[in-house]
């Protein structure tokens, strides 16, 4: 009977072991230690549950749409609006056991703008940047495959390659480098920038993103010495972004 009893013991202390060593003090599976590999799990920052393939980052490749404008600071001029495209690639990467987590992205985008002066000369610019944003992004699990991702940061920009080309009435035209300084005597064109941007996402069954962003630049695109104010005027792009993508 002793012998019974001590097998029952040793049985159940067992067991218990192998409980506490699949789950741990805060209440996270560890799925090594289990054969099922449940598609779920509970977190300890929200009370629902997410995705295993989700919690400790993913990576996303989007596409965006942005018409921003050119802000100028000059007295009664007017905002240029322009069209822009861009394809980027993020990853965000889990900051431990908390929602909070960093995002780091690589982007590539093109934007055009064109305008019909009183004189019939027509004027279109383009250019096309590169750009590495940096985020911290905060994810909340709301349901099964839904969640939400607000994020803020900041992002550094290198603007490759532009030209304007000037066309007057009679279909001449002529085309200029604008980040050549040696070519663009009214305007400088900056290559190099800093911005910022804040938005939120949405991952829609843990694979569509979702989102739309303010985005703005905190250094100047170009700047120009107007003769009305006798000061150097700026101009920064600023506008809505919004972002269709795919998690993996």
């Amino acid at each position: 009977m002793k012998i019974i009893r001590l097998a029952t013991v040793a049985f159940l202390l067992t067991m218990c072991q192998v409980s506490f060593a699949q789950y741990d003090g805060d209440g996270y599976y560890h799925p090594e230690y289990d054969t099922q590999r449940p598609t779920t799990r509970y977190s300890s920052y929200h009370q629902t549950t997410y995705y295993d393939d989700l919690d400790e980052g993913w990576c996303n490749f989007y596409v965006e749409y942005s018409p921003l404008k050119l802000a100028t600071t000059a007295h009664g001029a007017e905002d240029r609006l322009y069209h822009t495209a861009t394809i980027g690639f993020s990853y965000n990467y889990a900051l431990g056991q908390s929602p909070a987590s960093i995002e780091l992205g690589f982007e590539t985008s093109g934007s055009w703008f064109s305008e019909r002066l009183e004189s019939g000369t027509k004027s279109s610019l383009s250019f096309y940047n590169l750009k590495i944003p940096l985020n911290i992004a905060f994810r909340f699990p709301v349901s099964d495959g839904f969640w939400i991702v607000p994020y803020g940061g900041a992002n550094v920009k290198w603007n490759i390659y532009g030209e304007e080309k000037i066309t007057d009435i009679h279909g001449h035209s002529e085309t200029y480098k604008i980040f050549d300084d040696h070519r663009m005597i009214d305007n400088d064109y900056n290559r190099f920038q800093l911005g910022y941007q804040a938005g939120i996402k949405l991952i829609l069954a843990r694979c569509v993103s979702v989102g739309a962003a303010w985005k703005a630049d905190i250094t100047p695109f170009c700047s120009y010495y107007d003769n009305l104010s006798k000061k150097e005027e700026k101009e920064r792009f600023r506008g809505l972004s919004f972002t269709l993508g795919y998690i993996f």
